[in-house]
């Protein structure tokens, strides 16, 4: 048989090689991805405009940043390009992963790939898109009320570490259904685990909540906390889904006897 076109029957070498293989696919596609947008939406100054869009509004001016030094503006739009880059190329990302990781599943388990992917793909998106419309303008709002003279200018990294904190942070919460999911599926973690342990996860999620948001403020912290305390629930939904009934080790517990039966009447 042909071994190495089984991943099922890799060695620990090959398995690197493929390792190895997915990342330099991943890094091309990163770069391909980064040049675009650097020289495409970066370079035309819409890329810093868009991502500037909270602090224009809030600001009610078109000029907001300031250049303290003359290499800022430039090694800022590689930060802006850098992290862009990453959200738009997360779904390939995703599927690298999971391609390396699925060959160690059943073939009864690997349905669930496509889904799966599709998934991480969209909760990360969509957890980096709530915090740049929804949180990262209240936090902002936030900070900008300390200014007493109304009158200031910040610099494009300042701004961007801000907004890249709130954002790739969100992204990143927003993966908890599917750990949980994925937790729920070999076995380590329950439904009626996870619901008593609730009240941790509530706790655990607000002080998670607080080292991500910047501000000090309980309301921004909880506008951050209420959307993973809500992914908490539907990655609860989600075990639940793929639990493992009762039934199926009965069923698997009687089969032996049987088995052990037909064996011993044999041997006679």
């Amino acid at each position: 048989m042909n071994k190495k076109h089984d991943p099922n029957q890799l060695n620990f070498f090959e398995h690197l090689d493929e390792l190895r293989a997915r990342i330099l696919k991943s890094l091309i596609l990163f770069v391909v991805v980064f040049g675009l947008v650097f020289f495409v939406l970066a370079q035309s100054g819409y890329l810093m405009k868009a991502l500037a869009a909270p602090l224009i509004e809030l600001s009610n001016t078109q000029y907001v940043f300031a250049a303290i030094d003359p290499k800022e503006p430039f090694f800022a739009n590689i930060k802006a390009s850098f992290w862009v880059s990453i959200i738009f190329s997360s779904g390939l990302f995703f599927y690298h992963i999971w391609a390396f990781v699925a060959p160690a599943l059943s073939r009864r388990e690997k349905w669930f790939a496509i889904p799966f992917l599709i998934f991480m793909a969209v909760f990360f998106i969509a957890g980096c898109a709530f915090s740049f419309y929804v949180v990262f303008p209240m936090a902002l709002k936030y900070l900008l009320s300390w200014n007493e003279n109304g009158l200031s200018a910040y610099t494009r990294s300042s701004y961007l570490s801000l907004l890249f904190a709130l954002v790739m942070g969100m992204g990143v919460s927003f993966q908890m259904p599917m750990i949980i999911f994925f937790l729920a599926k070999i076995g380590l973690v329950t439904p009626q685990f996870l619901m008593s342990k609730f009240r941790y996860a509530v706790l655990i999620i607000f002080i998670i909540a607080a080292l991500i948001t910047p501000t000090p403020d309980f309301y921004t912290q909880t506008i951050l906390a209420v959307p993973m305390l809500l992914l908490y629930l539907a990655g609860v939904g989600a075990a639940f889904l793929v639990r493992k009934k009762p039934s199926d080790d009965d069923d698997e517990g009687e089969e032996e006897p049987d088995n052990l039966g037909s064996t011993d009447q044999s041997d006679q």
